[in-house]
């Protein structure tokens, strides 16, 4: 189900490259979809730039407070941070090239992350 609904992300959006569901409790990525060779290492940096962009339980993020979006934007990529509403370690982590639709993409990307957190 986890893998469906990513697939389905994916391939909604040209440019998605990497898409990864993780649990920022224990800082590990759970679940992967990616149209790239995606090493392990850069998945755990990944999830680690998720844990300090979106702050974790008892850690406020970069600025004043935990937030739930953050973008980081790269010469050659964006990495979208999402957090779940009700399971606030859920995230969704992705990796995307700069020319994605952002608009269309980030409330596409929220929909499948609360459908994967909350299990429908």
């Amino acid at each position: 189900m986890v893998v469906d609904a990513l697939d389905t992300l994916q391939t909604g959006f040209a440019g998605c490259e990497t898409l990864a569901f993780a649990d920022l409790s224990t800082q590990m990525i759970l679940v992967t979809n990616s149209n790239t060779s995606s090493q392990r290492e850069a998945l755990d940096a990944l999830c680690k730039e998720a844990a300090l962009t979106l702050g974790t339980k008892g850690k406020i993020a970069i600025g004043s407070d935990q937030c739930d979006t953050a973008i980081v934007a790269g010469q050659d990529q964006l990495r979208v941070f999402l957090r779940a509403s009700e399971e606030t370690s859920d995230v969704l982590c992705c990796v995307c090239q700069p020319d994605v639709d952002i608009v269309g993409f980030l409330p596409a990307a929220r929909a499948c992350l609360e459908q994967i957190s909350s299990g429908a």
